[in-house]
């Protein structure tokens, strides 16, 4: 069976959905799909369902938009903008990583690519008992880290790695203007970091990064 793939960031709002999308948009484009889950969910606005990353997955990803596909791909959703275990809390409900971890394995495919969206950073808890980091752990899953190209993006960037002992993805996405170029911040973040294998997302060109999908 093919090892899930986790997509990660340096921390919230710095476009963890938008790349995800953008590859599986093109995916699409190229004639294959990928199963998609996003397990947790907080700041889930059911008055707002065409704006959560839920919906903006199943289109980028071709599915039907229906109550059921929502659940499908997102069980545990809650309404606060904060992290998924303080959610949980205000809300009264019990979220562990455990039954996280059983859900996702379910739910994998055992042919194609799972391509699974974690819930803020690589160290933001996504249960009441565990982080993100943990959650890629358990699944045995590859990690892919989006960051951001805004000053200080380096630190956070090397930082992760190194809870991630250096063996990852990164995906530097032009968000916006940053300081210098992304591709300058990719070799930077090579060279003090040998073993991570950095890329560079650029608008419309997606298509150059879909190998990340397939490698073992």
């Amino acid at each position: 069976m093919r090892r899930p793939i986790f997509f990660t960031g340096t921390g919230t709002d710095i476009g963890k959905t938008h790349v995800l999308c953008a590859l599986l948009e093109a995916r699409r484009a190229a004639g294959s799909g990928a199963r998609v889950l996003k397990p947790v969910a907080s700041g889930f606005d059911a008055d707002a369902l065409s704006a959560t990353d839920t919906i903006r997955l199943l289109r980028a990803n071709g599915q039907a938009l229906s109550a059921e596909a929502v659940n499908a791909m997102t069980p545990w959703r809650f309404k606060a903008p904060v992290s998924p275990d303080m959610a949980a809390r205000l809300e009264n409900r019990d979220l562990r990583l455990g039954a996280v971890v059983n859900w996702c394995l379910d739910h994998l495919d055992r042919a194609g690519p799972t391509l699974i969206e974690g819930a803020g950073g690589v160290m933001s808890p996504i249960a009441a008992d565990g982080l993100n980091l943990d959650l890629i752990r358990e699944l045995d899953a590859r990690p892919v880290m989006i960051a951001g190209n805004y000053l200080g993006t380096i630190s956070h960037t090397l930082t992760a790695l190194r809870a991630l002992d250096g063996r990852c993805t990164v995906i530097v996405n032009e968000m916006t203007p940053g300081p210098v170029s992304a591709a300058e911040t990719a070799q930077t973040i090579t060279r003090h970091a040998p073993r991570a294998d950095v890329r560079v997302f650029e608008p419309g060109q997606a298509a150059a990064l879909l190998d990340i999908l397939d490698a073992d």
